[in-house]
């Protein structure tokens, strides 16, 4: 649990007391060393290659039209769209605009292992998004998430409101214009760390000091999705059946072999354990890119011209 750890300081009052419950402002006495750095997110927009849907600009609690911030690129006699356009961005967070950047452990390799390390030790796929908002500027509204966050701050800070969870658990993730009595209104600066739990509405504004960057980290739970996913690949296991039966004597015989597999996978099969399953499903979403070392095209010279 070090990587928990150094969001939240001892990991086990968290777990006990705030974990899917309550927000809070967390100060960690070993924080971690900033993952990915303004300079990282320069040097992405100036290559030319982040595209749609890997960033968004949102003014006032409204998406810009992509066309808006993006352009396209001609090659091959062919054109692409949908890159950004990094004097199009500039220009609309000078005007406002805050600039998402979504799953960024797609191309960081430092925000990948951050959230493999995290997504191992709490048994949940994690996923990174940035986000760089000017001061006094507000990106969207009050919304609620499907996911736990834990929200890094980089540089600068932000003002944030976050709301209590519905105790009845009814709610749904996306915009919550009635999002009910404030249960932390606070200023994250730079270095600490606010957890929001899942399900909890909260919308934030830049601080007047200066530019605000975050990392959220989203702890995502398994849903509907995974459970579907884990059944399937336990009817898979030990499957093999022809793929094409040759006449329809053959069809019958496959379509009884298939069933008779099914009802055997399914015997002895309980909501705990398939509960169990869907969690390691949606662990392995965002820790698969992570869970070794890359081989680049460096290692690969040294090893061919050693």
């Amino acid at each position: 649990m070090e990587t928990l750890r150094s969001l939240v300081g001892d990991p086990a009052p968290f777990l006990a007391t705030a974990w899917g419950r309550q927000a809070c402002l967390l100060r960690p006495p070993a924080p971690l060393a900033p993952p990915v750095t303004l300079a990282d997110v320069d040097a992405v927009l100036a290559s030319g290659l982040l595209r749609i849907p890997y960033l968004e600009l949102v003014a006032q609690g409204k998406a810009l039209e992509q066309g808006d911030y993006t352009s396209a690129h001609h090659l091959i006699d062919r054109s692409f769209r949908g890159y950004a356009d990094t004097a199009k961005v500039m220009g609309h967070l000078d005007s406002g605009a805050t600039l998402l950047m979504r799953n960024i452990e797609h191309w960081h390799s430092g925000a990948a292992a951050l959230v493999g390390r995290l997504g191992a030790e709490l048994s949940r796929g994690v996923e990174a998004f940035l986000f760089v908002t000017p001061p006094g500027r507000k990106g969207f509204d009050s919304h609620r998430d499907d996911a736990d966050v834990f929200v890094l701050q980089l540089h600068g800070s932000k003002r944030w409101q976050v709301h209590a969870v519905p105790e009845d658990g009814r709610w749904q993730s996306g915009p919550e214009p009635e999002p009910g009595p404030v249960q932390l209104e606070t200023t994250v600066h730079a270095g600490e760390v606010l957890y929001v739990p899942r399900g909890a509405p909260h919308s934030a504004v830049g601080h007047t000091d200066g530019l605000s960057f975050h990392l959220s980290l989203t702890v995502r739970q398994p849903g509907t999705a995974d459970l579907r996913t884990a059944l399937t690949r336990r009817f898979d296991e030990g499957l093999e059946l022809p793929p094409l039966p040759v006449d329809p004597v053959e069809l019958r015989r496959t379509a009884a072999a298939l069933l008779d597999h099914y009802r055997e996978r399914l015997a002895g099969l309980t909501p705990e354990a398939l509960c169990a399953a869907a969690a390691t499903v949606s662990a392995s979403k965002a820790g698969a890119a992570s869970t070794g070392p890359h081989r680049t095209l460096a290692n690969l010279a040294a090893a061919l011209d050693g």
